[in-house]
C-alpha cells in the first residue's frame, strides 16, 4: 500500500472536492458528508485545496539548537471545460524542494489529460530528471534533499507531454534556453505492481510487490547528463538507487556523478525506519542520513534524524534534527 494512500487519504493530504455548481440539496449532503467523512457530489468543475505545515529543529555538535518552521505551502487545484490547474503558494520556509527563497506562488501548472494515457501541458513546476524529485513533499523519507536532488531541482518554466501505459510511460519537458528549446526525457518501466504505488519510498505492511526501472536524459543549459535508477517495493520494504552522471552543470562545477540509495521498512504498523546515502564521487562528498517517521494520523508525521556528513577533506558534524509534518 503506498503512503500517499494511508487510510483512504489522497497524495498524503485529505482533499475535500466541492463542485461550483449545485443546489441546495447538494450543499446538505456536502454538510452531511462532512460529518460523515465521506462527502461526494457531482459537477463539472470542482475545485479543491491542501495544504502542508512542518516544525523543527536541529542540533549540532555545537550544542546550539535552531527551531522554527521548516516548511509551509498551500495548494489549490480543479478543472473547468477539460482542463486541470493547480497553484503551490509557498507561506513559509523553503522546505524539502526549493522555492527561490520568497514567500510566492512557486508552482503551477495547467494540463490536460486524454482517455487514451496521453495528458499535456505548460507550468513552472519540478523537473521530471530526478524520481526522487517527483516525490510529494508529504511523502518524503527524510527531513532534507539531497545534495543531487537540491542541485539539479530544475525548476521552471517549461511545456510537458507525459505518455502512460499499463508497463511503461514516457515523460517530456521543453524549456526555453538560451539559444533553442531545452528538453528533459524520461522512460519509466514497470515490471511488477502499479503506478499507484510507485508515488513514495516507503511500503506499508501487506503492500504489494512493485519493481520499476527508470531512465532520464537531460539537455538544457544548466546541465547535460544522464541519471538510471531501480526502484522495489515490497512487504513493508522499500528501496531506492539512482545513478546520476552529469556531463555539464553549470554553477555545480565542470561534472557531478553521484550514487544514491534510499531504504526504509515499517517495523510498526505506524513507524518506519530509513536510510539514506549518497556518495558524489566529483566532490568526494559523502552523506548519511538515519532515522524514524513516526505517523501520528493520516495527517501528522513526526520524524527524527542523525545526519552524519564528510566533504572529503576531514570528517563533518553529527547534527540531529526533528520535525512535526502537518497535512490537510
Amino acid at each position: 500500500m503506498n503512503l500517499a494512500t494511508h487510510a483512504g487519504l489522497i497524495a498524503g493530504t485529505s482533499v475535500l472536492a466541492i463542485a461550483s455548481t449545485g443546489t441546495a440539496g447538494d450543499l446538505d449532503s456536502v454538510i452531511d458528508g462532512i460529518i460523515n467523512d465521506s462527502a461526494t457530489i457531482s459537477g463539472d468543475d470542482a475545485f479543491s485545496m491542501s495544504g502542508l505545515f512542518a516544525y523543527g529543529f536541529t542540533h549540532t555538535d555545537a550544542d546550539s539548537y535552531a527551531g522554527g518552521d521548516q516548511s509551509g505551502h498551500l495548494t489549490f487545484e480543479g478543472n473547468s471545460g477539460g482542463w486541470n490547474y493547480m497553484f503551490n503558494y509557498v507561506v513559509g520556509e523553503n522546505g524539502y524542494y526549493d522555492s527561490n527563497g520568497v514567500d510566492a506562488f512557486r508552482d503551477y501548472a495547467v494540463y490536460k489529460e486524454l482517455d487514451n494515457g496521453l495528458s499535456y501541458g505548460f507550468g513552472n513546476v519540478r523537473g521530471i530528471f530526478l524520481k526522487a524529485n517527483s516525490i510529494a513533499e508529504a511523502d518524503t523519507l527524510q527531513l532534507n534533499n539531497t545534495a543531487t536532488g537540491g542541485a539539479l531541482e530544475a525548476r521552471g518554466e517549461q511545456i510537458g507531454l507525459k505518455y502512460e501505459a499499463d508497463q511503461f510511460r514516457v515523460l517530456a519537458r521543453l524549456y526555453d534556453g538560451d539559444d533553442d528549446f531545452a528538453m528533459d526525457a524520461r522512460v519509466e518501466f514497470l515490471a511488477m505492481g502499479s503506478w499507484d504505488n510507485y508515488n513514495c519510498f516507503g511500503s506499508m505492511a501487506g503492500s504489494e510487490s512493485t519493481l520499476v526501472l527508470g531512465l532520464s536524459n537531460s539537455d538544457e543549459d544548466r546541465f547535460d547528463g544522464t541519471s538510471f535508477d531501480v526502484t522495489y517495493k515490497m512487504d513493508a520494504f522499500a528501496v531506492h538507487a539512482a545513478m546520476t552522471d552529469i556531463e555539464n552543470a553549470d554553477g555545480l562545477g565542470a561534472a557531478w556523478e553521484a550514487t544514491t540509495i534510499q531504504a526504509s521498512y515499517f517495523f510498526a504498523d505506524d513507524t518506519m525506519a530509513y536510510v539514506s546515502y549518497e556518495d558524489v564521487d566529483t566532490t568526494g562528498e559523502d552523506d548519511l542520513d538515519v532515522g524514524i517517521n513516526h505517523y501520528f494520523s493520516d495527517s501528522c508525521k513526526g520524524t527524527l534524524e542523525i545526519d552524519f556528513e564528510e566533504d572529503g577533506v576531514a570528517d563533518g558534524d553529527m547534527t540531529i534534527g526533528g520535525q512535526l509534518q502537518f497535512t490537510f
